[in-house]
């Protein structure tokens, strides 16, 4: 049946690998862009040929419809059969003039609809909210990659065990231990468990004092070595995300200090989670912390030290995703997955972070991340 009258067709056209949004709706990969439309609480997906059969059978659309057919009208008619031309016909023979589309949406696809007569407005926000809000099944899907995260770092564990220190720095198989290398190693295993894992970090002493520095060359002894792995499955698509910072060798009192003002403001965020409560609560808490075991915050000699960003985010399709947790923040409601990951770094010593995922239930949390973080594990002779 068509829909008249002055309705608003929600609109993307993207690759299903390439916007998570797409899939959350469709739960469709392709590698090249299709249409997808919303009218009223009807699902309708324009593809060409060589995706229309396999997209009725994996789909969760309610419409899969042949592109072809309107690209056979518009040759007919003498205009180019594009994806706004496509759109276009399809719109006005249901008599529909406005389109919603994603904040994010091209610019010269929402330029060739406007041409073509069609009002379009871009979302503010979030363009399904809805995504936020994780079901136990998407929960499970997050802690298959965790555990395999887990695997992965297990490996790098016992890789350390077996290694010597010499000159300062970590040997291993007769030579010096890199970042590069445990990258490789991270990598491979994960690659076995088909998670897909890009800009891993692994970053030592010096290094591990910049947050999202990926880390290269030798690892040191005795110093603070930061992991940061955040891959996501090849069929899923859903991410995890885990921090943790080792140690190879005896530590100074400074750096075990650090790690264990990280690890303490960490589990006071963790024991208010729950729904209900303001997320900004949690990196109060850490920030509180840390003032009161005596660790400052700000500028030093041109570069920042402390604790300097926010305490978590979402995680779901996407690495960073909502809700945030930080300065400002939102109501923790049941389905949120959160990370919580305090850290310190001060240059000159070296930086530690320590990260979890939560998913929020009815009545508290469920910690996704099980990978040991008491001194005694991260801490390897």
């Amino acid at each position: 049946m068509d829909i008249q009258g002055d309705q608003e067709a929600r609109l993307i056209i993207a690759a299903g690998e390439a916007s998570p949004d797409l899939y959350f709706r469709t739960r469709f990969l392709t590698p090249d862009p299709y249409t997808y439309l919303e009218i009223r609480s009807e699902k309708i997906m324009l593809v060409n040929d060589l995706e229309i059969d396999r997209a009725r059978k994996e789909s969760t659309a309610d419409r899969v419809l042949p592109a072809r057919d309107w690209e056979k009208k518009l040759s007919a008619s003498g205009k180019s059969p594009s994806s706004v031309n496509i759109v276009s016909a399809f719109l006005e023979e249901r008599k529909i003039r406005n389109i919603l589309v994603p904040f994010d949406f091209p610019l010269g696809y929402a330029d060739g609809l406007r041409k073509n007569g069609f009002d379009v407005t871009a979302n503010i926000g979030p363009f399904f909210p809805e995504r936020a809000f994780k079901s136990p099944e998407e929960a499970k899907m997050i802690r298959t990659v965790q555990i395999g995260v887990e695997e992965a770092l297990g490996e790098v564990v016992r890789i350390l065990k077996e290694s010597t220190i010499r000159d300062g720095f970590i040997h291993y198989g007769g030579k010096v231990l890199t970042s590069e290398a445990v990258k490789s190693i991270l990598k491979k295993e994960m690659i076995g468990k088909s998670l897909l894992g890009e800009h891993t970090i692994v970053a030592g002493g010096e290094q591990a004092c910049d947050p999202h520095m990926e880390g290269e060359g030798p690892l040191p002894a005795h110093l603070p070595i930061v992991f940061d792995i955040f891959p996501h499955h090849e069929s899923t698509r859903y991410f995890s995300d885990m921090t943790r910072t080792l140690f190879k060798g005896p530590v100074k009192k400074v750096h075990r200090d650090l790690y264990e003002a990280v690890l303490e403001a960490q589990k006071k965020a963790i024991s208010l989670a729950r729904p209900e409560i303001e997320s900004r609560e949690l990196h109060q808490a850490v920030v509180d912390t840390f003032e009161t075991l005596g660790y400052q915050t700000g500028e030093k000699n041109g570069r920042m030290e402390g604790f300097f960003h926010g305490t978590g985010h979402g995680v779901g399709l996407e690495i960073h995703e909502a809700p945030r947790v930080g300065k400002t923040g939102e109501l923790l409601k049941p389905g949120h997955v959160i990370t919580v990951e305090p850290g310190l770094y001060y240059p000159g010593i070296g930086g530690v972070r320590i990260e979890d995922m939560l998913f929020i239930t009815g009545t508290g949390f469920e910690n996704l991340t099980t990978f040991p973080k008491d001194w005694g594990t991260v801490a390897i002779p």
